[in-house]
């Protein structure tokens, strides 16, 4: 754990999980989060194409930030996720994100991205994606007109088995025979 921060309340949570056929202690999360390429994760959203950019920058402190830009759910977002937790089978990374609700008004608010991984069998790995926002009331009353908790879950639908083989692609690049897709149908 990183930081010890006071709980925040989320006012909407959604995400999904992908089955691996890779062992859980291939894996190292912590270490693929910060090696993981924009053109990656711009390709973690083939069909709605709504990943535009992702880059890792230190701020003053000398703590890393991941920055993404993408369209979700009515939203044209910028996140600045700053690690939480950092593990090889959990990654929490935190944003105080800057959008345009239905690409007009500007909001911001706090989002998590909660990555975590579990022991199915000794050759598989479930991979779980977690995200979560805390709007203003006003938004999030707007947001239950438009269903962001449906659009926000297609689009965690579309991304994690990406993700999922991205990591497991990472955890696997020393092998040398790596498979075409690590997921299960």
């Amino acid at each position: 754990m990183l930081h010890h921060d006071k709980p925040m309340n989320y006012n909407l949570n959604f995400g999904t999980s992908v089955i691996l056929n890779v062992p859980l202690e291939k894996f190292d999360l912590a270490d693929w989060i910060v090696n993981f390429s924009c053109e990656e994760y711009v390709s973690c959203t083939p069909a709605s194409r709504s990943h535009r950019y992702s880059g890792l920058y230190r701020d003053a402190d000398g703590d890393f930030v991941i920055r993404n830009d993408e369209y979700c759910g009515g939203f044209m977002m910028t996140q600045f996720y700053r690690p939480r937790v950092m593990e090889p089978d959990h990654v929490r990374l935190e944003s105080r994100t800057k959008a345009r609700f239905l690409q007009v008004w500007p909001i911001i608010f706090p989002l998590y991205w909660d990555l975590r991984l579990e022991s199915v069998n000794p050759g598989q790995t479930l991979f779980h994606c977690r995200i979560g926002a805390s709007l203003p009331w006003i938004y999030f009353l707007a947001s239950k007109l438009i269903r962001l908790q449906f659009w926000s879950q297609q689009h965690a639908d579309e991304e994690t088995p990406h993700f999922a083989h991205y990591a497991a692609r990472w955890a696997t690049r020393q092998d040398t025979d790596q498979p075409t897709r690590f997921w299960l149908s």
